[in-house]
């Protein structure tokens, strides 16, 4: 009886932490006739930003981005780097990112060397065009 309570503690335990954390996914298309790279900053828990880039979108490739550790769109902020016009209505956000490199920051950079500051643009849906 009490491993039977112990297993069933275990799994319950198990259960809501697996709950806690969550993935997002963006299907992000790129319209343009270049190559576009594309960095993300997104929230992980009530204290934390992880900001990674670059993903690299071909001209006219479509592909997911799978923001592990996110658990809402609306908490995921994208920068790409091909001509990015940010219409002044939607939410914006002031992140540093690598130069021409493959990051993955948990901890802000601002004025750290071979960074630089971009504006990143909230998401409002699972789905991005660059165009």
């Amino acid at each position: 009886m009490l491993k039977k309570i112990l297993l069933t503690a275990i799994a319950s335990c198990i259960g809501i932490s697996y709950a806690a954390t969550a993935d997002v996914r963006i299907d992000i298309k790129n319209e343009l006739r270049q190559d576009c790279s594309v960095a993300i900053n997104a929230r992980t828990d009530k204290t934390t930003w992880v900001t990674t880039g670059w993903y690299v979108f071909m001209a006219g490739e479509e592909a997911p981005i799978i923001v592990e550790g996110a658990n809402n769109v609306q908490d995921i902020y994208l920068y790409h780097d091909c001509n990015q016009k940010i219409l002044e209505s939607s939410e914006q956000k002031a992140v540093w990112v690598k130069k021409h490199m493959k990051f993955k920051d948990e901890i802000p950079r601002d004025n750290a060397d071979g960074y630089e500051e971009q504006q990143f643009e909230r998401l409002t849906s699972d789905r991005y065009i660059i165009n």
